[in-house]
């Protein structure tokens, strides 16, 4: 489901195996250098599930989900406290939060992981925020800056975090005055900016969303869908959508909330203004992310909107407390039903793209992740056809086509799996795994150059000692053999090279009255297989060709003790004593 089998699946390996802390923070979100998202606190949580529960085992990433959320619900209670709102209200105020149907895909979908942490982080650093506003002790800056730091290297929208702690300090604090502490913690929270920048920059080689003017303002309709959604959480869907419905309500709540900020007397004006920007502040970095499945996502709400309801809660605490509290009771019951029935959506792939029938707007979402699913399971005729209306109603859905591309290259259909392959990178489908399969592709077709290419700008995305090999496979049938050479050489560092290819590379320097470089490649396959015969063979033919008569008779010694029936080495051995033994009498002579 989306992003469950780039961040995990795919990565299996490392998690399992290798888990090195260096390639956490060395690599993006993806566990690769070509994406732009870079969250490193995110995949050593998803390592320290792996080695606490021995394997990828899902129900471990779920539960530490429940967990993280759990903590979230405990520590915003103390935060509503901070926030002067009554432990009443504290108390109903955090069940409605935790039992909102909104965040359950914050829960539910484990690659949200990184929303959980930064909220986590971001509300605890807001608590030590506070407290050390109120005291000026040292060691409430340094949690602050601490807590900032583990939020800003869970997700980027942290980097927004101090602005929302500057914008407290100077509307609630009555004469607020910077001083020493306050720009200590400024200068802390500025080193743990320009580190996070600079490995950054290491891990991540750019960014791959292709964000235009129009989509971030079409973003922007976050505002009013993600408060319509907040009050009146009514649809099922697993990949949220835009809708005139949403929109217009969104419209609405607008409105009645800057009447309400006019005219309630319950708090400052300036209060209420900081309500609104922490809501707003928090959700603006979600507008620079663009994508085909969906038009938002309801986990990146979790932490905005907790603006929107410490605004609500700080009204209503000063009216009726029986009628108040009987409503707010009402909306956790009814949230709390509501909850338990979308979470079926995710019980399983079925469920959670037979959830995505509800978005009419979106079919090829649909077919999409209905064609995942039957590629995942190897029905394969199902999935041509899932991807084949995905791409009907989207002909420029990369995704499907890169997914379809594969399909046909399973089955032989090359022409149309490169096809397909070339209209997704057209479309911006640019990565490691799609390059290297459409080399392969190319190399059937016998089109050695296009795939030396492509194996090259696969290796610029990611390293694979496994790519150098194959390349090394297209130089050699491009008569290229000196590259040939040098991709083989560098693969055998970290891998078995075949030694056929070795001793093909080693006659083909042989035909070129290359002889230094023929008889490397010939011990190079030898060293890979102290057996393999054609090595010896043509080794002790280049070594005769090269005048090196005893050291051809030697190999030729070896092989037929290998293999004494090997009729050509017989030959070329009689051959070899008979000029050993002319040069022998000549000397005496």
């Amino acid at each position: 489901m989306f992003d469950d089998d780039s961040l995990l699946l795919s990565n299996q390996e490392f998690f399992t195996e290798d888990g090195s802390l260096s390639t956490i923070f060395t690599t993006d979100a993806f566990m690769e250098n070509d994406k732009t998202f870079y969250r490193p606190l995110q995949n050593m949580s998803f390592l320290i599930d792996v080695k606490l529960s021995g394997g990828m085992n899902v129900w471990m990433f779920h539960l530490t989900n429940v967990l993280l959320f759990s903590i979230i619900a405990f520590l915003f209670y103390f935060l509503l406290l901070r926030f002067n709102i009554s432990r009443v209200y504290a108390f109903i105020g955090t069940l409605l939060y935790a039992s909102h149907p909104l965040f359950v895909s914050a829960v539910a979908w484990i690659p949200s992981r990184g929303d959980l942490l930064l909220t986590l982080f971001s509300i605890a650093a807001f608590i030590f925020w506070i407290r050390f506003i109120d005291n000026k002790k040292y060691h409430f800056l340094i949690l602050t800056w601490l807590f900032f730091t583990l939020a800003l290297f869970s997700k980027e929208t942290a980097a927004f975090l101090p602005l929302v702690l500057l914008l407290h300090f100077l509307i609630f604090t009555p004469k607020p005055k910077i001083d020493f502490k306050m720009i200590l913690l400024g200068f802390l929270m500025l080193c743990t900016a320009l580190v996070w920048l600079f490995l950054r920059n290491l891990s991540v080689a750019g960014s791959d969303l292709n964000l235009t003017a129009l989509d971030f303002f079409r973003n922007m309709l976050t505002i009013p869908v993600s408060l319509a959604m907040f009050v009146v959480p009514y649809s099922f869907s697993t990949v949220p959508e835009f809708t005139l419905t949403n929109v217009l309500i969104g419209c609405v709540l607008i409105i009645l909330l800057i009447v309400f900020s006019v005219k309630s007397k319950s708090q400052p004006g300036k209060q209420k203004i900081f309500y609104l920007l922490w809501f707003l502040l928090l959700l603006i970095p979600t507008f620079f992310a663009k994508t085909k499945e969906w038009d938002y996502l309801e986990h990146r709400l979790l932490l905005p909107l907790a603006g929107i309801l410490m605004l609500v809660l700080l009204h209503i605490q000063n009216k009726n407390k029986v009628k108040v509290t009987s409503v707010m009771v009402a909306l956790i019951v009814v949230f709390s039903v509501v909850t338990v029935f979308k979470t079926k959506g995710y019980e399983n792939p079925v469920s959670f793209y037979e959830a995505v029938k509800h978005n009419k707007n979106k079919p090829e979402v649909y077919y999409f992740l209905k064609g995942n699913v039957e590629q995942v399971s190897e029905n394969l005729d199902a999935a041509l056809r899932s991807y084949n209306a995905a791409i009907k109603y989207d002909p420029n859905h990369r995704k499907a086509l890169n997914n379809r591309g594969i399909i046909k290259q399973e089955r032989g259909d090359f022409e149309g799996a490169l096809a397909d392959y070339n209209k997704a990178i057209d479309l911006g489908m640019k990565n490691f795994h799609i390059f290297k399969n459409r080399a392969t592709v190319k190399m059937t077709l016998e089109d050695y150059t296009g795939a030396i290419k492509d194996y090259g700008t696969a290796l610029e995305y990611e390293f694979h000692a496994e790519i150098l090999y194959r390349r090394g496979q297209a130089y050699l049938m491009s008569d290229d053999d000196e590259n040939a050479l040098e991709d083989l050489d560098k693969y055998a560092l970290e891998g078995t090279v075949d030694p056929e290819i070795f001793t093909t590379l080693g006659i083909s320097f042989g035909q070129k009255n290359q002889f230094e470089q023929s008889l490397y490649c010939f011990t190079k396959a030898i060293e890979t297989d102290s057996t393999y015969t054609p090595a010896f063979f043509n080794r002790a033919f280049a070594k005769y060709i090269s005048a090196d008569y005893s050291g051809a008779l030697a190999d030729c010694d070896k092989l037929l003790s290998i293999d004494s029936l090997y009729s050509k080495a017989n030959v070329l051995k009689a051959t070899l004593q008979q000029i050993i033994n002319s040069q022998k009498n000549e000397s005496k002579e």
